[in-house]
């Protein structure tokens, strides 16, 4: 199943301006069907164990990401191609129960001598109850708790309760009706899916964190309709919710009050000024998400999907309001056109997507608050060294600005960054590492990690997070910020 993992320049342009259900039950009798949906063939694995029986049906797609079973699609947020014939599936009991998902904890020390931050803390914990009819319905309930400490020249911490996916889902012969809070992703390319533009993101620790650790859940409606090898899935957003930003003292803010900079804009000494001196409102909108309908199709060695979106981006842009003389967020509305396809070449599977967005905010050389269209785009190639459990994922991202009058803005970004992870010494340990080069200007960040996960559902990993860029970039911006960090993780 595909992940999204690396840091983006469309998570960059929009701060200027996301387990399986439980198994069967112990002692029951388990048959697994497996459906070849090209040639018509069933597989039957059967384990004998008591008179009840179990059954799980699950349709083969034809690639990496189409090949999702019934039970992975349980979280919404990579659910974009699975298909399952729950007609064929004979009613099981009720059953529910509440689980713990993950545990987390982190320590991190600012290494530059520069950094207003000494060291922070992250603490993690999430659990859900699930229930179903064995059929048709099921229910989730996710809730999670973040802890966040911060020492240095702006002392801050924080505890956070917040839901994560919660809703009621019916699954019919070819298709799932989904309420409640879900995480939904479209798009296909690691990084950052151009086609990702309404789902809420999570900015409390910037990007130091992998992309689905980065996504939460917003209130949704979502139809997903099945059709050979086709599938319409149509969303809409009954509520917005922005995306939640850490602390205004925290480092990783992004309007920095001590150096006068906001995150993406190039600064002179009269903005740095203003910056300085002004006061910041955060006020968000009261209004519906959006909404958006989404075509996509798997085929032999080539997939591709078709998005139209309406609606607010989650991530704020802070824009200096001349008449209030105050910093204040802006989600302006916009039309998101996006298209993506996958194919199978050069050894491994190559990716491009695209997205044409009607207004995309920017700042005048006047300081006044305007929108433009814009473009963004990435192409990806992903393969699997000698076939084995490594993987390298290379992309080429880029942004550009159409029609844009003389703005604080950058107005083309152009980058190379990519992924590699690979396990060693017989699965005991991981190395992984994250990367993000500017081709237009200088703007670095890397991010290794080598972890011990020898231990079941755990692991104990030390990484880096380096920053290095010119002004205006994401890397000049926190390029104080270096971080090393040791963490120890669960995920049951």
């Amino acid at each position: 199943m595909a992940r999204f993992n690396a840091m983006s320049p469309a998570l960059i342009a929009a701060v200027i301006a996301v387990q399986a259900p439980a198994a069967l039950a112990d002692n029951h009798e388990e048959l697994l069907i497996i459906e070849d949906d090209a040639e018509q063939e069933l597989l039957l694995i059967e384990e004998d164990a008591s008179s009840d029986d179990g059954l799980l049906l699950i349709e083969e797609g034809t690639s990496e990401e189409e090949g999702i079973s019934e039970a992975a699609t349980s979280d919404g947020a990579e659910s974009d191609y699975a298909q399952t014939d729950y007609s064929q599936a004979p009613a099981r009991e009720n059953r529910g129960g509440f689980k713990l998902d993950s545990l987390w904890a982190e320590y991190s020390n600012f290494t530059d001598s520069n950094s207003a931050a000494d060291y922070q803390g992250y603490g993690h914990l999430q659990a859900r109850y699930e229930w179903t009819d064995g059929n048709r319905w099921e229910f989730k309930a996710s809730a999670r708790l973040d802890g966040y400490i911060e020492s240095g020249e702006e002392d801050w911490k924080e505890l956070q309760a917040d839901y994560d996916e919660t809703y009621l889902r019916y699954k019919g012969d070819n298709a799932i009706l989904t309420v409640g809070a879900q995480k939904i992703l479209w798009g296909h390319i690691d990084d950052f899916p151009p086609g990702d533009r309404l789902s809420t993101q999570d900015l409390r620790r910037f990007v130091i964190d992998d992309l689905e650790d980065r996504r939460l859940a917003s209130p949704a409606i979502r139809y997903e309709h099945f059709f050979g090898d086709n599938k319409i899935d149509l969303m809409i957003l009954p509520a917005f919710r922005e995306a939640e930003l850490p602390d205004k003292d925290s480092i990783w803010h992004p309007v920095n009050r001590h150096s006068g900079e906001i995150l993406g804009l190039e600064t002179t000494p009269a903005l740095e000024n203003i910056i300085r001196n002004t006061p910041i409102k955060t006020d968000e909108p009261d209004s519906e998400g959006g909404a958006g309908a989404r075509f996509s199709s798997i085929g032999s060695g080539f997939d591709y999907g078709l998005s139209v979106q309406y609606g607010r981006q989650s991530i704020p842009y802070f824009s200096y309001n001349t008449a209030s003389g105050v910093i204040e967020t802006r989600y302006p509305r916009t039309w998101i056109v996006s298209g993506d396809f996958g194919v199978e070449a050069l050894g491994g599977t190559f990716k491009l997507e695209a997205a044409w967005l009607s207004d995309t905010p920017v700042t005048r050389i006047t300081g006044a608050f305007n929108t433009v269209e814009s473009v963004n785009w990435g192409a990806a190639w992903e393969i699997f060294p000698g076939d084995g459990d490594g993987r390298i994922n290379l992309q080429i991202t880029g942004i550009k600005l159409l029609n844009t009058p003389k703005v604080f803005d950058r107005t083309e970004i152009y980058a190379f960054n990519g992924a590699y992870e690979m396990p060693f010494a017989d699965n005991q340990w991981r190395f992984k590492a994250r990367f993000f080069a500017g081709l237009d200007e200088k703007d670095v960040y890397f991010n290794p990690e080598l972890a011990y996960i020898g231990w079941d559902a755990q692991e104990i990993y030390l990484e880096a997070h380096l920053f290095d860029g010119d002004n205006g970039t994401v890397g000049g911006f926190h390029e104080d910020h270096a971080t090393l960090s040791v963490g120890w993780r669960a995920e049951f």
